[in-house]
């Protein structure tokens, strides 16, 4: 069969699209067109979806990008034969020293809502946000609550999200600027305190010392602890303030009092004086009006015997003020005195002067320390009463038994600082009685703790008085309860060393 020429085939494919009643479309007159001349169908060029895949071609690199650009091209030119050999080059591409990309999802899938569980879990962040920001910010709040309900109403449309996540990030970068200045002003503030009572009394080492120790604590990153610490050290900077204070009060009075009776003193010389001259006077007056030398006489009498008054209540006057100037010397180096003790009773109030360790006050004040910062995160504080088991009366003899506990209680003091963790504190509570703060430790680890302290106290006895002394210790371990007071919390850890006392030697009892 002769081929048809291309005039033909345009009349018989007219002539069809007549026949079957079709609309002259391009796609209809190219159906029928092919058919007529018994060509293959084209197919349709997929441009839209190849430009989403160009879109999330990797360019990372000069070559990928190069490779994209060709990609993209071919796509708008609908050549295949160009979009092949973009892809061959994609493939040659030495994938091992580039950078790997994640797997693109579906290019044809368009995400138009958030999912819910991804809006609940950012509605559930932006609310935890309050708890940062303060109550200060009411504005930042309402936005809060506002992105919060539109986020958990299913299902949230993307746009109306990304303009009220723009207004909350713009809100939000303002309000972090403001806690940031909050925090150098308050720092700033704090660093005035300091520098002012450190200026007010620049000669009390004690105070200096305080001092220097706040703002150490300052220049550290202001954590939960380091925050307690800086608390710590300004109540003490405060407190000896308000102690300089009351000397310098109680010295400002009795100066106060000095001062009045020295110009009493001078008053009552005052008086006299003028007496005096007042009686010389009047003796000048008689002596030119006298015509007798024992009127005379009786004049000078009168004047020599003022005189000797005079001089007399001077030297009273005299001996007065040095007896007031003693009496100020004297109160002055009592204050000095009083200031060199304070400072050392200072250092020992909470320190047990014999071991070192913590006496009552000081383990206290840290156990409720501990019991504070370890609620913030769901923690246990155990503690622990460790009463020294009777040394034997055949070791040694009964004039060396006293000298010999003080001695096992300063060697015990120094094997548990040296064999338990840092943070642990050793605190004295009677004559043989310890207590050991376990921050942030269950009962069961602390009494492992304990057993390991007990095995060290096995292995390295005391040598007193060319004697060596085996010790041991009964214990008591309690995990402190966050409603009940630290004296309260060392009346139950010591009820229950004495049940570990009653079962024997070196035993240790849990409550």
């Amino acid at each position: 069969m002769a081929a048809l020429s291309p005039a033909e085939i345009a009349r018989d494919t007219l002539k069809l699209l007549a026949s079957r009643r079709l609309p002259p479309t391009p796609e209809n007159y190219q159906a029928i067109y092919e058919e007529v001349a018994g060509l293959l169908p084209k197919l349709p060029f997929p441009k839209p979806p190849l430009r989403r895949i160009a879109s999330i071609l990797p360019t990372q690199t000069p070559a990928q990008k190069r490779i994209t650009h060709e990609f993209a091209a071919a796509v708008e030119a609908e050549d295949w034969t160009g979009l092949q050999s973009a892809i061959a080059s994609f493939a040659k591409l030495d994938l091992g020293n580039s950078t790997l990309l994640p797997s693109p999802g579906p290019v044809n899938e368009t995400v138009h809502v958030l999912p819910p569980a991804l809006a609940d879990q950012m509605a559930r962040m932006m609310e935890s946000t309050l708890g940062v920001l303060g109550d200060e910010d009411q504005r930042m709040h309402e936005l809060t609550d506002q992105l919060a309900t539109f986020l958990r109403t299913a299902p949230p449309p993307l746009p109306a999200l990304e303009q009220m996540l723009h207004n909350y990030s713009y809100r939000l970068s303002f309000t972090a600027e403001d806690q940031a200045q909050r925090r150098q002003s308050m720092l700033a503030m704090l660093r005035m305190v300091a520098e002012h009572i450190s200026a007010i009394a620049a000669q009390d080492q004690a105070l200096q010392q305080q001092a220097q120790a706040l703002t150490s604590a300052m220049q550290q990153p202001w954590s939960l602890a380091q925050l307690d610490t800086m608390q710590t050290h300004l109540k003490n900077l405060l407190f000896r303030h308000l102690q300089i204070e009351g000397a310098r009060n109680d010295a400002y009075q009795q100066l106060k009092q000095l001062l009045g009776e020295h110009t009493s003193q001078l008053a009552s010389l005052g008086k006299l004086s003028a007496t005096h001259a007042q009686a010389l006077q009047d003796c000048a007056q008689q002596i030119q009006q006298t015509q007798d030398l024992g009127s005379l006489a009786q004049v000078l009498e009168s004047v020599v015997q003022s005189g000797h008054a005079l001089a007399t209540e001077n030297r009273m006057a005299q001996a007065q003020l040095e007896d007031l100037r003693a009496q100020a010397q004297a109160q002055e180096r009592k204050i000095a005195e009083l200031t060199d003790i304070l400072t050392q009773f200072e250092s020992s109030t909470r320190h047990d002067p014999l071991t070192g360790a913590l006496n009552l006050q000081g383990l206290q004040e840290t156990l409720q320390a501990e019991v504070t910062r370890t609620q913030r995160h769901a923690q246990h504080v155990s503690l622990a009463t460790l009463q020294l088991d009777p040394l034997a009366a055949t070791d040694l003899p009964s004039q060396d038994l006293p000298p010999a506990e003080l001695a096992a209680l300063t060697h015990v003091a120094r094997l548990v600082r040296s064999t338990l963790r840092p943070q642990d504190a050793l605190g004295r509570v009677n004559d043989l009685q310890f207590a050991i703060v376990f921050p942030a430790t269950d009962p069961g680890d602390a009494a492992q703790a304990l057993a390991r302290l007990q095995t060290e106290l096995a292995q390295r006895p005391l040598l007193h008085a060319e004697h060596k002394l085996g010790l041991s210790f009964s214990a008591g371990l309690i995990a402190v309860r966050s409603s009940e007071t630290p004296a309260e919390a060392l009346a139950r850890a010591t009820q229950t060393c004495e049940q570990a006392q009653r079962m024997g030697r070196a035993r240790v009892a849990l409550s």
